[in-house]
């Protein structure tokens, strides 16, 4: 695969779609799609997908458990750990309705710290109480818990097969893939009572992104063996299918969408076109943009009530933190330090 690819615009583009789609849930509007499907998850199920294919190439690459759980960590947990501190330290004091006394004596405050652990914690006392998604400080850290799982199952799957098995190996991502979306696509549309919860994440929802992930990961796997995997008439059939399977099924349409979006995406991420490449010439904004846009937007929607949701504000905001958290924190954390200087840039899979 051609190392000057389009991964990082890729990622900058669902980053977007997922600080777009909030946007408008966050100002008490339904924002646009595409099949039908909210632009935010629409980015989410981007992200799972060349996670997927990009994690688990990197594994066949480098098949060493302890260096693949650290990579994976390093990727994860330092930008985390910088959004909630500043989060607590920051966000919640502008936004409470609390004197900051109470609110640092809150028990509650502390454990928000509780999401450095993927334990899903959404509320910050007195803050965003007015909201359409009431007190919900950060939406978007639900996912990650998903994902951490998703890189799991990379090593455990591969150590269940022969390393030259790779037909048996997609069979059974193909199959998982299946299995439990199916079973989230279930608790959608059958399951009546309150939402199951599993550390504080709503299993249906997280249930419907893994066979993105696993899919994505079969592709990586049939990469190398299949001549003319990536065909772009292929992409135009599926984009132009989508459409009218959301016509005929509605929100039926979701097992489609697990094989159709991974293979779109990953053959765009593939391409080398010009401009577009160069995405991540400022640093990898993705992950920093997700993780900060949900509280930014928050924040500014509630310091100046009655205003047009300000669009450009916030992704201007979200982009320039995005920016200190990838060259303060994520990259460091992702490099290390060689001979004083910071590491050679990182292939796509890390």
């Amino acid at each position: 695969m051609n190392r000057r690819n389009n991964f990082d615009f890729l990622r900058l583009a669902a980053a977007l779609m997922v600080v777009h789609g909030h946007g408008w849930v966050l100002s008490g509007g339904v924002g646009p799609g595409l099949w039908g499907v909210p632009f935010a998850r629409v980015g989410l199920d981007v992200f799972f997908s060349i996670s997927g294919y990009l994690v688990t190439g990197s594994w066949d690459r480098t098949p060493r458990l302890a260096g693949f759980l650290a990579k994976r960590a390093r990727r994860i947990f330092p930008g985390l750990i910088a959004c909630v501190v500043a989060t607590i330290l920051i966000v919640g004091p502008l936004a409470t309705r609390l004197q900051l006394g109470v609110y640092f004596a809150s028990p509650e405050t502390w454990s928000y710290l509780q999401n450095i652990a993927l334990h899903l914690k959404l509320t910050l006392p007195g803050t965003f109480e007015a909201s359409p998604e009431a007190g919900a400080v950060n939406g978007s850290l639900w996912s990650l818990l998903p994902e951490f799982a998703c890189y799991l199952t990379v090593p455990l799957l591969a150590a269940c097969f022969a390393r030259g098995r790779i037909a048996s190996r997609v069979a059974t991502l193909g199959v998982l893939a299946a299995l439990i979306g199916g079973a989230g696509l279930y608790l959608f549309e059958f399951h009546r009572g309150p939402s199951i919860q599993g550390y504080g994440v709503d299993l249906k929802y997280a249930l419907v992104e893994v066979p993105f992930f696993f899919v994505g990961g079969a592709l990586a796997l049939l990469e190398p063996r299949v001549a003319g995997l990536w065909r772009a008439d292929f992409c135009l059939a599926f984009f132009t299918l989508n459409y009218a399977i959301t016509a005929w099924l509605g929100s039926w349409n979701i097992p489609f969408e697990w094989f159709t979006l991974p293979y779109m995406a990953i053959c765009f991420g593939r391409m080398s076109l010009p401009l577009v490449r160069d995405a991540g010439r400022f640093g990898d904004l993705s992950y920093g943009m997700y993780l900060y846009a949900f509280p930014i937007q928050q924040l500014m929607l509630t310091l100046w009530p009655g205003h047009p949701y300000p669009v450009l504000a916030c992704v201007a905001m979200t982009a320039g933190v995005a920016w200190l958290s990838w060259h303060l924190i994520e990259r460091p954390a992702l490099h290390g330090l060689r001979g004083g200087r910071a590491g050679a840039a990182l292939a796509p899979a890390q």
